[in-house]
């Protein structure tokens, strides 16, 4: 195993958190998931029409999952560096990241149902992407997500690292 130094600059600091962002992007589907997702949301989010206030609801959901699954990560990958076999802490270190994520994904459901709880309003937005005026909507965000994934998707699993 490599020693691992000591960050001399901000720059390094900077880097080294930004591959802590990208690495989980291309390793781990759930993220590229909840991400995607997140997506969706903000572009149906624009067109159902919210207020600055609901958007700051909207971007703290979303950054408490996306937090939540990156210590999730972080976890499970200090646990596996940690122990060679089975251990029930290790099991428990592990559930409970994992729990910190669903935990986190439910109340952002429920922040959705509060921001767009009208299903009056839902059918109408919906009806406004999917009509011809909003025809492109769908293939823009279809072309986004399909670039985004040819981005971090096709690398190696953890395993298969150095």
């Amino acid at each position: 195993m490599k020693a691992v130094h000591k960050n001399t600059s901000f720059f390094d600091s900077l880097k080294h958190a930004l591959c802590g962002i990208i690495t989980p992007l291309r390793t781990e589907v759930n993220l590229r998931i909840h991400a995607a997702i997140a997506t969706l949301i903000c572009v149906f989010a624009y067109f159902y029409g919210i207020s600055r206030m609901e958007w700051g609801m909207l971007f703290l959901a979303i950054a408490f999952v996306i937090i939540a699954e990156l210590v999730n990560t972080a976890v499970e990958n200090a646990v596996d560096t940690a122990t060679s076999g089975y251990a029930v802490t290790a099991k428990r270190a592990k559930d409970a990241a994992a729990g910190a994520v669903l935990a986190a994904a439910f109340f952002a459901v429920l922040v959705g149902v509060v921001l767009f709880g009208d299903l009056g309003k839902i059918t109408y937005t919906l009806a406004l992407i999917f009509t011809d005026a909003g025809r492109l909507v769908p293939c823009l965000i279809l072309g986004l997500l399909d670039v985004f994934f040819i981005i971090f998707g096709g690398v190696k699993k953890k395993d298969e690292e150095e």
